[in-house]
C-alpha cells in the first residue's frame, strides 16, 4: 500500500477540495488537528487515490461539455429557458475553475502564487455555487408557473430571463461576500520543519466559533435545506402539471394546423419540463449527500469526527459525486431539448 502514499502527494493533507476551515492550503500547519492515519484501513488509500485521478479528468470533461453548451445555447437564444440554461452553463465554468485553483496545489504542490488566489478562489466558488442553484430554481419556477397556466401562454421573454440571470448572479455575490473577508495568505513558522510557510488560514475576525456557526447554518439553508425542499416541490407539480392530458387542456384553446402538431407541441413541452425534473433532481442526488455528510459531523462529531481519516474519504468521494453532476449537463440538454440537439447538429455540419 505505500505505493498509493507515493503516488498521493502530501497524504497528510487528505482533502482533494480544501473544506471550509481555519486553513486552505496543504501545507503543514494546516494539517495539524487531522488524526493520524489509520494503517488498517486500506480502502482510506484506495479511495483517494480514485479521487485524485478521477477528479481532474471529471472537471475537465465538465468543463469542456458546459463550455461547449455555451456555444450551442447562444447560436440557438430563442425561449427563456434557453437563457436561463446559458446562464446555469456560466455558473458552473466559473465554479468549476475556481475549484481547479483549488485542487491544482495537489498536483503541482502548494506554489506561492496558487497560495496567494486561494482566498479569492473559494469566495467566488462560493458566489457561483449559489448562483448556480438559484438559477435551476428560477427557472424551474418560471416552469411551473408556465405549466400552470390555463392557457398556452409565455410568462417570460429572453430578454427578460437574461435580467433574471443577471439578478441572481448579483444576489449571489452579495450572499457571498463574508467569504472574501474569510481568509488571507499569510507566512507562519512551523517548528516541526524550522521553516517559514505561506498558507491560507481565516483571519481573526472570522475565526470565531459564533462566526463559524452562524456562517455554517446560514451555507446550509442556501444550499441543502431551502433548495431541496423547493426542488421537491417543484419536481412533484412540474410531473403533475406536464402530464399530457394537463397540456392538453392547456393547448385546447390555440389553434393549430392539425392534430399531430398539437401533438408535437405538447411532446416538446413535456420534454421541457422532463429537463428540469433531471437537472433539479441531478443536483439533489449529487450535492445533497455532501451536505448532509457535513450536517452529521457539525451535529453529531461523536458519530462522524470532521478529523477523521473517514470523513475526509467520504468528503473525497462526495466532492467527486458533486463534480459528476454537471458532466451530464450536456446528455440532458441534448436528450430533452429539441431546438438544442438541432442547433448542435447544425454547428456540426458547419463545421464539416
Amino acid at each position: 500500500m505505500s505505493a498509493f502514499v507515493d503516488l498521493y502527494p502530501h497524504s497528510d493533507f487528505p482533502f482533494i477540495v480544501p473544506p471550509l476551515r481555519d486553513c486552505l492550503t496543504i501545507r503543514a500547519p494546516c494539517s495539524l488537528g487531522l488524526a493520524p492515519r489509520n494503517t488498517t484501513a486500506y480502502w482510506h488509500e484506495v479511495s483517494d487515490y480514485f479521487c485524485f485521478l478521477a477528479l481532474p479528468v471529471i472537471m475537465s470533461l465538465a468543463l469542456v461539455m458546459e463550455m461547449l453548451s455555451v456555444v450551442v445555447l447562444i447560436r440557438q437564444v430563442r425561449q427563456s429557458l434557453d437563457t436561463y440554461l446559458m446562464g446555469l452553463s456560466l455558473a458552473a465554468i466559473l465554479l468549476l475553475a475556481c475549484t481547479t485553483l483549488l485542487v491544482l496545489q495537489h498536483y503541482i504542490g502548494p506554489e506561492p502564487h496558487l497560495v496567494h488566489t486561494q482566498p479569492y478562489s473559494v469566495s467566488c466558488r462560493d458566489w457561483f455555487w449559489y448562483s448556480a442553484i438559484w438559477l435551476l430554481i428560477m427557472m424551474s419556477f418560471e416552469r411551473v408557473l408556465t405549466v400552470s397556466a390555463t392557457r398556452a401562454t409565455t410568462l417570460c421573454s429572453a430578454n427578460q430571463a437574461a435580467v433574471v440571470v443577471v439578478m441572481v448572479f448579483a444576489v449571489g455575490l452579495v450572499s457571498a461576500l463574508p467569504r472574501f473577508w474569510e481568509y488571507q495568505a499569510t507566512s507562519l513558522f512551523n517548528p516541526a520543519t524550522n521553516r517559514t510557510s505561506l498558507i491560507a488560514q481565516k483571519t481573526a475576525s472570522t475565526a470565531t466559533r459564533e462566526y463559524n456557526i452562524m456562517y455554517f447554518w446560514y451555507v446550509k439553508s442556501v444550499t441543502l435545506f431551502v433548495p431541496l425542499i423547493m426542488m421537491i416541490s417543484m419536481c412533484v407539480m412540474l410531473g403533475c402539471r406536464s402530464r399530457r392530458s394537463a397540456l392538453t387542456k392547456r393547448y385546447m384553446a390555440v389553434k393549430h394546423s392539425n392534430g399531430a402538431a398539437l401533438s408535437r407541441k405538447i411532446k416538446e413541452e413535456s420534454a421541457l419540463s422532463t429537463l428540469l425534473i433531471l437537472l433539479m433532481s441531478l443536483y439533489m442526488v449529487c450535492s445533497a449527500p455532501a451536505g448532509l455528510l457535513e450536517l452529521a459531523a457539525h451535529l453529531a462529531p461523536q458519530w462522524m469526527d470532521p478529523a477523521s481519516r473517514t470523513f475526509a474519504s467520504l468528503y473525497n468521494i462526495l466532492a467527486v459525486l458533486f463534480f459528476f453532476q454537471f458532466d451530464m449537463h450536456f446528455i440532458i440538454y441534448f436528450c430533452f431539448n429539441k431546438q438544442f440537439r438541432i442547433t448542435l447538429l447544425t454547428l456540426f455540419c458547419c463545421c464539416c
